[in-house]
């Protein structure tokens, strides 16, 4: 489920190999050096094989917000596509082909998926798997809904597009207005750090004090 999400080809078997190969080499690397103690070695064993795996955490974050901001283009060209009357599976497979990355990969193998492998039920259901973003659960659920009641989709799919749009507009504004605090609060974390080292380096006895004298203990 992770490598589907992070848009990755490889194989279980390739990232456990993958895994193995980095735990190995932590741990040739702190056995060379002398003063790794020796309890250390299993520590940075494990988290030199934790480093693949991490970065198959971290690819999903990065493709999420791709599919977000490209997925109501996607939904007007499909409602456009409903309304020139074409139907549902066809409107699929011209969106795969026409809209951009990482949206056609998923919406091709969801065609794909039901026109020929499952139901278009099951076919959604294992986008909304894929892609576990709130607006895509919706799109699935429109389309769903509308299987089996009727009803004039691409006015549904129009509205949850321009939805979208007000949902990603909002959440760009809110990164940028916590942009401001996080950049503050790393300067305040590497600021005291950064004028240690350069005070240790400027006038080594100003900061020794704090070492050596009892009251700079205190």
């Amino acid at each position: 489920r992770h490598l589907l999400q992070a848009g990755l080809t490889w194989s279980v078997g390739r990232v456990t190999l993958l895994m193995l190969l980095a735990s190995s080499v932590a741990l040739g690397l702190a056995m060379q050096f002398d003063w790794v103690p020796g309890w250390a070695d299993l520590p940075i064993a494990v988290a030199g094989a934790a480093l693949p795996y991490l970065y198959i955490q971290r690819c999903p974050a990065r493709r999420f917000r791709q599919f977000e901001e490209n997925f109501p283009d996607a939904l007007d060209s499909l409602a456009r596509s409903l309304r020139a009357g074409h139907p549902f599976p066809a409107a699929m497979d011209i969106l795969a082909e026409e809209c951009e990355q990482p949206v056609a990969a998923e919406m091709h193998q969801t065609a794909v998926e039901g026109n020929l492998g499952t139901s278009w039920e099951q076919a959604l259901s294992n986008l909304a798997e894929r892609m576990p973003l709130l607006e895509v659960s919706m799109f699935a659920s429109a389309v769903q809904l509308q299987n089996r009641t009727g009803g004039k989709l691409n006015e549904v799919l129009g509205k949850l597009a321009e939805n979208m749009r007000e949902s990603v507009a909002l959440k760009g504004e809110v990164r940028a207005l916590a942009a401001h605090g996080k950049l503050t609060g790393a300067v305040l974390t590497v600021l005291p750090i950064a004028i240690a080292a350069i005070m240790t380096i400027v006038n080594p006895s100003y900061l020794s004090v704090l070492i050596h004298h009892p009251y700079g203990k205190y």
